[in-house]
């Protein structure tokens, strides 16, 4: 008899123990599950904080200066890289008001000469235009800021113009060029360079305009005179997106700068 009872009671603090060891395996795998939420969620929230103030200080990086992250690697000085070919600081009443320093590429090779040809035809002869031909008061400013990843030197140029009565337009152009092997970088380069792959960052963009786009309808069904993305467009298409750089510490900015084309302001900032 006291054989029985001390079997059954085995076999009862057998089953309590399971049962215990179970519940306490649950309860630790909920656990594990709502801390790993809470840490998806604030890595997330991080993500969306720090995307948002990179993409409201946007305008602020452009200080006509140098950068270098921690892990660049050329020994050339910041004017070895960078020269001014023009500064200009001038104002006519009621005809013009300039306030324009245009960068270069310091480097002497048929990259970078090519280089620095595009940006004199783009914003050097803009400026004689308006002093020379203008008939509109026009507000012209340019100013530029460069960085430095490993070897690579990314050149950003930003001009805001404003003629007449039009639209302001705000016009972004960027060049990255390889200094050990004298290479114009495309955005394939770049995203081999960030171990990203092209679909992931297509994906990216796709989602990120898509948002944009329909955040912009309903504020134009407000009333409000709001730049219409079209999301089909192929402008979007890695393969042909040719504004983009590398800020500071690597961060990898894609720009569309629908000014470019149009009498627009409007930017969109994809980063990685």
């Amino acid at each position: 008899m006291l054989k029985y009872i001390w079997r059954e009671k085995k076999n009862f603090i057998i089953i309590v123990s399971v049962l215990l060891i179970c519940s306490i395996a649950i309860a630790l795998a909920i656990y594990a599950q709502v801390t790993n939420a809470k840490l998806t969620e604030t890595k997330v929230e991080k993500q969306e904080k720090n995307y948002t103030e990179l993409k409201n200080n946007f305008k602020s990086i452009f200080t006509n200066s140098i950068n270098r992250s921690s892990n660049a690697k050329t020994t050339l000085s910041d004017n070895e890289l960078i020269n001014i070919s023009y500064t200009i600081e001038e104002k006519d009443s009621g005809k013009y008001d300039l306030n324009i320093t245009i960068p270069t590429i310091g480097i002497d090779t048929p990259v970078t000469k090519k280089i620095n040809t595009e940006i004199i035809n783009t914003f050097a002869k803009k400026v004689v235009n308006i002093v020379t031909e203008n008939q509109s008061n026009t507000i012209y400013t340019i100013n530029y800021v460069a960085y430095i990843n490993d070897n690579i030197l990314s050149l950003v140029i930003r001009a805001t113009l404003k003629e007449g009565s039009s639209a302001q337009r705000i016009i972004i152009q960027t060049y990255n060029y390889d200094l050990e092997n004298n290479k114009l970088l495309k955005l394939d380069d770049i995203l081999e360079y960030k171990n990203l792959t092209s679909d992931k960052v297509q994906s990216e963009i796709n989602t990120k305009i898509k948002e944009i786009s329909d955040q912009t309808s309903n504020i134009e069904t407000q009333g409000y005179n709001i730049y219409k993305r079209n999301i089909n467009s192929s402008e979007y298409l890695i393969s042909n997106t040719d504004t983009f750089f590398l800020g500071q510490d690597g961060t990898l900015y894609i720009v569309y700068a629908y000014g470019n084309n149009n009498n627009t302001s409007e930017i969109d900032l994809i980063l990685f």
